[in-house]
């Protein structure tokens, strides 16, 4: 009875033991994903990161969103099954070679640790090839994932194109380019197996081996039969042991070439992201409490070929007046003529192109002048916003923003507008987070009231309030229309000085167009646009309209100017 709850409570342990052993790699999987993830994250939305990866595609790093989803996690899961046992071996193997020594002499850890050591060179020659095919592999994974998303984003334009037979083509040609090399890599593992299950089996019979040369060389001859059988059962246990050690490290080189390809994909992308620029104009979140808003300093943005940087030695520019760049401080800050922006002899190019699309511009974006930017498709109208907004260099001249003009508030409508996840009330306050407003959330009327200026009251009706979750992508179930009319009840709820609208209007009707316009006029705000319509002309000062040849003319609409 005693032996049986023996094992009984041997069972017991060992199944506590190997539940333990995966409940901890399951632990730590968790939590280093957590941490490598959000140690990325921090670098990849500082700024405009993520746009110069995947707009500008500085670096040339593919598939961003991938590595930083699924290889980091595919990293963690495979590192976290096999940490415990890079743990453990240096034990078991220090262990194991002692024994080994004590019954069989120098010869036997010897000769298995030269068999570990061939085994291991094999090994590193048959898996260099497999590391740098999975590498390809993930980035074409990432090719064929981007291709099914592009056309779930798009399906409704694909649909009226009638872009089945086309599409379906172009997304077989990525998917065979992907089996191609999963083809390949297939290949290579073969071979990488053949060598690993070959080290098992020779390992079995070296064990042999091992006790058989010190009997053949007479080292037992003075032992009976049964003590030379149970020698040679004792120690081909521990050398099969030992060799089992290091058996199970190299049955991981299918794994550890895994772990290589997805290590040299996320070390790519860290390295992409620490080397980039950062425009310190706007600062992370969480350094918004340093900024001083009485600053009466000039942030100026020098760029040659570089992306924005902040100028080291403002007070080397000040004149002898105590103005910065010629433009007197107190007459800034007594609010009489805002300044926000001054280009100067500003010329844009296309990032990596030698094009050149607008050169020498002169201009100074101030408060209570609305300036309108007109020009062909192609000439630079939306260039200028992007050089404005930092997210451009500029090849010659220099970008001064004035820090009297925090960038909150700056808000830029883009033409086609970003809806993230969230509720309605998220929707409204983007960019901003409803946790992180300083006033308590009881402004539904005010809310509603935007809702109703921008005419999407029904909106809110099909949704049954502002803090009901949604389960549809908000880009799909949204006109265009609609979609520039929830940007611009974002714009009412911000309520910056400056309003910058990049075609903001172009899916509203002119009616509704005018009522947008009228608002930001009522709300003070200074705008400037980018448009094609006529009807735009009566709500701004100037027009600056670019020739398309790097040209440009500055007009006023205003008969006294």
């Amino acid at each position: 009875m005693e032996v049986l709850w023996q094992s009984l409570l041997y069972i017991i342990l060992i199944a506590v033991n190997k539940s333990a052993r995966q409940y901890i790699s399951s632990l730590l999987y968790i939590r280093w994903r957590e941490a490598l993830t959000a140690y990325i994250h921090k670098y990849y939305f500082r700024n405009f990161t993520y746009y110069q990866l995947n707009v500008l595609r500085v670096d040339s790093i593919d598939n961003p969103d991938q590595r930083i989803t699924q290889d980091v996690e595919r990293l963690c899961n495979q590192f976290s099954q096999i940490i415990s046992l890079f743990l453990i071996s240096p034990f078991t193997v220090a262990f194991y070679t002692y024994n080994c020594y004590v019954n069989s002499g120098w010869i036997g850890p010897v000769s298995i640790y030269l068999f570990f050591i061939i085994g291991t060179v094999i090994n590193k020659f048959v898996m260099s090839p497999v590391v740098n095919l999975t590498f390809c592999q993930q980035r074409k994974e990432g090719a064929f994932r981007f291709k099914h998303m592009q056309i779930r984003s798009n399906a409704e334009s694909a649909a009226f194109y009638v872009a089945g037979d086309v599409e379906r083509a172009k997304t077989n040609h990525t998917l065979f380019t992907l089996l191609d090399t999963q083809l390949n890599v297939a290949n290579w593992e073969f071979w990488l197996h053949i060598a690993v299950n070959m080290f098992d089996y020779l390992g079995s019979i070296l064990s042999y081996v091992v006790i058989a040369v010190p009997i053949f060389a007479g080292a037992y001859d003075n032992l009976t039969s049964d003590e030379l059988y149970s020698l040679i059962s004792q120690n081909s246990f521990v050398s099969m042991y030992l060799i089992f050690c290091f058996s199970q490290l190299i049955d991981l080189s299918n794994q550890i070439s895994d772990i290589a390809a997805y290590s040299h994909r996320i070390g790519e992308l860290i390295e992409s992201l620490k080397s980039l620029p950062v425009n310190d104009y706007y600062p992370d979140k969480e350094d918004n409490e340093k900024i001083d808003p009485d600053d009466s300093k000039l942030v100026a943005i020098r760029d040659t070929q570089k992306l924005v940087e902040e100028e080291a030695d403002i007070s080397s520019r000040m004149s002898p007046r105590g103005d910065i760049n010629g433009v007197d401080s107190q007459s800034i800050a007594s609010g009489e003529s805002l300044m926000a922006f001054q280009l100067d002899q500003v010329a844009i190019c296309p990032p990596d192109k030698e094009e050149v699309l607008v050169k020498d511009l002169n201009l100074e974006i101030t408060s209570s002048r609305n300036l309108m930017i007109t020009g062909a498709t192609g000439s630079g109208k939306t260039s200028i916003l992007r050089v404005l907004h930092g997210m451009w260099p500029t090849a010659a001249g220099s970008v001064d923003r004035y820090p009297t003009v925090q960038p909150k508030d700056v808000m830029f409508l883009p033409q086609k507008p970003f809806l993230s996840d969230g509720t309605l009330r998220e929707q409204i306050m983007y960019p901003a987070k409803v946790s992180s407003t300083s006033q308590p959330i009881d402004d539904d009327d005010k809310l509603l009231d935007i809702l109703a200026r921008v005419g999407l009251l029904k909106l809110y009706n099909r949704i049954g309030g502002f803090d009901v979750s949604v389960e549809w992508n908000w880009s799909d179930v949204m006109t265009p229309g609609e979609m520039q009319c929830l940007s611009f009840a974002r714009l009412f709820y911000a309520r910056p000085k400056f309003a910058i609208l990049d075609e903001a209007t172009s899916a509203l009707t002119i009616t509704h167009e005018d009522a947008m316009y009228r608002h930001c006029s009522n709300l003070n705000m200074t705008i400037v646009s980018v448009g094609h319509r006529e009807t735009l002309r009566k709500f701004h000062d100037c027009v600056l309209h670019l020739d398309g040849k790097g040209g440009w003319t500055m007009r006023s609409l205003n008969s006294h100017n």
